[in-house]
């Protein structure tokens, strides 16, 4: 156990200390957010998971994955949505709805899953977030974007993802049994890293660029609450009742689930905010403090489902 909470605290500090040198470099080198943020977005996360698909070990079950968090992200976020409204009758219920469908999955929880489980099953780490992804940028921007944006033109910009059309295409060439280059799995591998610096630098370049932060301790409530107790409580409701009943996944699918409900709330959310102008100050501090509590959330939950299994 000691040997786990200290492999976790070795690849978790790592993180925040990119955090703070997207500080630096946002606040003292002038770093641009957008640029950074387009190419972790278009460049780096369709290279990462279309060559997750296409090295992923297939098999049925691992289907019901992205449909199954899909589900529960939509529900969630539906619920927090309609009930904040009845709380905060201006944009903030905007900003806690988008904010509650999803965590900050891949650039703080695809390291944890590299030490815990290897780069084997970053596959199927990448389909299982394929659910919460889909509803990050359709379901929960329609929520921010609520009186900008229509469904209809959260689904499209969805479509106009490239990350979207690797993952299929990965799906595609997994199926075909062909190996892929390895001057590919090479640069992979790469990809992988850059998209993990970036990602978090991102959340510190984000800071930087608020003139102030402001913490609204009520707003906190509000969107610690679907992050840090409805999500746990769906997540492990999942590998309870795959453990007792269905026994449909391993130790390994177990182990992702209870990372990627107790995760941070998603990096993108400042930048999110600050496009739709839904208070990305207090976004700003809300992320930040979720980053810092997820120090503590993150190997809580791997040693729960420790005890558990």
């Amino acid at each position: 156990m000691i040997d786990l909470i200290s492999l976790l605290i070795a690849n978790i500090i790592p993180l925040y200390i990119l955090i703070a040198l997207g500080f630096i470099g946002g606040r003292y080198l002038d770093v641009n957010l957008p640029s950074m943020a387009t190419v972790a977005i278009y460049i780096l996360a369709p290279i990462v998971n279309f060559g997750a698909m296409a090295q992923m070990k297939f098999t049925p079950e691992y289907i019901a994955l992205p449909i199954i968090f899909f589900l529960g992200s939509a529900a969630i976020g539906t619920l927090s949505y309609l009930t904040v409204q009845k709380i905060w009758k201006n944009n903030t219920a905007n900003l806690i709805g988008m904010g509650s469908v999803t965590g900050n999955t891949m650039y703080f929880g695809l390291p944890v899953i590299l030490a815990l489980l290897g780069p084997e099953w970053v596959g199927v780490y990448a389909l299982l977030n394929l659910g919460t992804f889909l509803n990050e940028v359709g379901l929960g921007y329609f929520f921010g974007a609520r009186g900008h944006a229509t469904l209809k033109g959260a689904l499209l910009k969805v479509l106009k993802l490239p990350v979207i059309h690797a993952i299929w295409l990965g799906l595609l060439y997994n199926l075909s049994g062909a190996d892929l280059p390895e001057a590919f799995i090479r640069y992979w591998d790469y990809s992988i890293g850059a998209w993990v610096i970036i990602g978090m630098m991102i959340i510190g370049v984000a800071l930087a660029k608020q003139s102030r932060l402001e913490i609204d301790w009520k707003l906190l409530v509000g969107m610690f609450t679907p992050k840090f107790i409805l999500w746990p409580l769906f997540g492990f409701g999942i590998i309870w009742a795959d453990m007792a009943y269905f026994q449909a996944f391993g130790a390994e699918v177990h182990t992702m689930l209870a990372v990627m409900v107790a995760v941070p709330l998603a990096g993108n959310l400042v930048a999110y905010a600050a496009t739709l102008n839904l208070h990305p100050e207090k976004a700003a501090a809300a992320v930040l403090i979720s980053t810092l509590f997820a120090f503590i959330t993150v190997p809580i939950a791997v040693i729960l489902y420790q005890l558990i299994s």
